[in-house]
């Protein structure tokens, strides 16, 4: 019932606002009769809450051990045991360390790894995580999108994430950090590896991701597409 009214919907409309390309061909998969123009937007970032200096600060860090970020409300869907097992098994405690920022109940954490509860978004702690990490890393069991992908490419650094739907839309897999199939813990171990023996990697593919995320959403160029949308759109239905 709900796709045939979605598709009801959808069929009704002037346009469609889509937030990636990946979604665009799910509404022409789910509903193949549908007529209506898909505008791909993408998704705004707050590129204001991540300073472009960090990348700088990072480079001017003595300490050799890296410091990787994972951030995932729902651990088990967002890949965090799965992390956990490739972590454990790489034996990365010897040269990182491992931020788990969740609130999912943790009983045993592997050595170089710790949790931090309680941290809201935008809020001065989540910021000291950006700022802090050198790497993040979700390697996510099943995600539409991942704004929280953005939101590391915006804080300079390089993500693993899954290859999975809108992910590789989001990471660009050698530029701007490393995509992994999901599930799968040895490319998991492998892909950290890569990062956590080189700064200069992280360092070029952090900038990548800078680049990228201020060109893809600048919430200045997003608003200025959406308004010229919704007003071409209205001209049309006068």
């Amino acid at each position: 019932f709900n796709v045939r009214r979605d598709g009801e919907i959808l069929g009704r409309a002037a346009a469609i606002v889509s937030t990636s390309r990946w979604t665009e061909r799910e509404v022409h998969r789910l509903y193949p009769d549908c007529r209506v123009p898909i505008h791909v937007l993408g998704s705004p970032v707050q590129l204001e809450l991540f300073d472009a200096a960090w990348l700088d600060e990072r480079r001017a860090r003595t300490d050799a051990r890296a410091q990787c970020l994972f951030m995932g409300g729902d651990f088990p869907r967002k890949g965090g045991f799965d992390l956990l097992a490739a972590w454990e098994a790489g034996g990365f405690a010897s040269r990182a360390d491992l931020t788990v920022v969740t609130d999912w109940p943790l009983d045993r954490l592997p050595a170089g790894v710790r949790q931090q509860r309680g941290v809201r978004a935008a809020s001065p702690e989540w910021i000291a995580a950006w700022r802090a990490a050198d790497l993040f890393v979700m390697p996510t069991r099943n995600e539409a999108f991942g704004l929280v992908y953005q939101e590391a490419a915006a804080a300079s650094v390089p993500a693993i994430g899954s290859r999975l739907n809108a992910i590789p839309e989001i990471i660009e897999d050698g530029v701007t950090g490393l995509l992994v199939p999901p599930k799968d813990a040895p490319a998991l171990a492998r892909a950290l590896e890569t990062l956590i023996a080189s700064a200069g990697i992280r360092e070029r593919m952090g900038r990548s991701a800078r680049r990228k995320i201020e060109l893809d959403a600048h919430p200045g160029t997003h608003r200025e597409k959406l308004v010229a949308l919704i007003k071409q759109v209205s001209k049309r239905h006068v």
